[in-house]
């Protein structure tokens, strides 16, 4: 089991680390060109300060695009957890058991060769914010490997697949029969094992949810606004370490 931990992480820290890297890469090779451009075009003022205008911009998204990365990269995924995700309010601590000791069940029937269990655990709204789009008795549908499947209450439900990275998307029918806005997501179903996926449909019709596997849906998502505040001081602390410097 340590092994497998600390090949887990080595494995979080070279995939963080290389999409850091290709963010950077991209944006210095869009902005370079807009700068180049701009090196072309500087006879003509406006259009050679618009390209350097969109070189700069480029520069700059590039690099709130990269950090995020970097820092999961640097600071180890459960760090960064800590740190920079922001999980569903309703995941308390008993929540996170409950949906951890639903996962863990073991598979009850026999599983063809190569294949495993996908348990999808639905979660019911706690409200309908527009009941003018549901019905009292709606139930999730999911399309999986082709097939669409009808879940018949907010009890986990089992597919049995092929093992590997499972595309699942699911959505809430609407009271005109239409379907909801979609949710996708993607699990890795082990061989004769289960992997599970959280699918919390939104109160909003508007609104597609979610569906994560149960390690995202435990992780939480990214938080944008925390990781520019920490890029930004950042930022602001090298450029006033150059001038000072410099």
């Amino acid at each position: 089991m340590k092994g497998d931990a600390v090949a887990g992480y080595w494995r979080n820290f070279a995939g963080a680390a290389l999409f850091a890297v290709l963010c950077v890469l991209l944006s210095v090779a869009v902005a370079a060109a807009f700068f180049g451009v701009a090196y072309l075009l500087s006879d003509v003022g406006i259009v050679a300060g618009l390209f350097f205008g969109l070189g700069i911009t480029v520069v700059v998204v590039g690099l709130y695009a990269a950090t995020p990365f970097l820092f999961e990269a640097l600071l180890g995924p459960n760090l960064f957890q800590r740190l920079f995700c922001v999980r569903d309010k309703s995941l308390t601590p008993d929540a996170i058991r409950e949906l951890t000791a639903i996962a863990a069940a073991p598979v009850t029937g026999p599983l063809a060769p190569g294949h495993g269990v996908l348990r999808i655990i639905p979660i019911k709204p706690a409200w309908w914010n527009d009941p003018d789009a549901y019905d009292d008795d709606t139930r999730p549908v999911v399309m999986v490997e082709g097939s669409e499947h009808r879940l018949p209450g907010w009890d986990p439900y089992e597919i049995a697949v092929p093992a590997g990275m499972v595309e699942v998307v699911a959505w809430l029918p609407l009271r005109t029969g239409i379907p909801g806005r979609q949710a996708t997501g993607l699990v890795d179903v082990p061989a004769g094992r289960v992997g599970a996926l959280v699918y919390r449909p939104s109160s909003l019709p508007e609104l597609p949810g979610t569906a994560t596997d149960l390690a995202g849906e435990v992780r939480g998502e990214t938080s944008s606004s925390r990781t520019g505040w920490v890029t930004t001081l950042l930022i602001a602390l090298g450029v006033l370490t150059w001038l000072i410097v410099g």
